[in-house]
């Protein structure tokens, strides 16, 4: 089983102090094989705490990231999967071909498993 973590738009401190206790929690180190992250971390405290949880970190950048060489938009291949990663404001800049759109809900946190 791979797990993966996909989150974005976190708006670490413009919006939000930290990452919410509750999710905080749910996130042990060495069971996350995969970091997914479209963008708006913001500042590189959040990407090195993200990096602790799991090196294999991909991120798109958003409108709010401080660290402009993340790229507008990132294909990868993982096992027989290929994912397109990107930010909502780069689909509405210019047209993105996904392969899979992560999309986000900033109030509400999902879990999936797929066995």
């Amino acid at each position: 089983m791979v797990l993966v973590l996909a989150l974005g738009d976190l708006h670490i401190p413009h919006r939000a102090a930290d990452l919410p206790p509750k999710f905080k929690s749910m996130l042990v180190l060495g069971m996350i094989q995969h970091v997914f992250c479209t963008g708006n971390l913001c500042i590189k405290e959040v990407q090195d705490y993200l990096k602790t949880l799991c090196p294999d970190l991909h991120i798109t950048r958003g409108e709010y990231d401080e660290d402009t060489r993340y790229p507008e938009t990132k294909t990868l291949t993982i096992g027989q999967f290929k994912l397109g990663l990107c930010h909502a404001m780069a689909i509405r800049q210019r047209s993105c071909s996904l392969f899979l759109k992560l999309l986000k809900d900033a109030r509400r946190i999902y879990s999936f498993m797929h066995l």
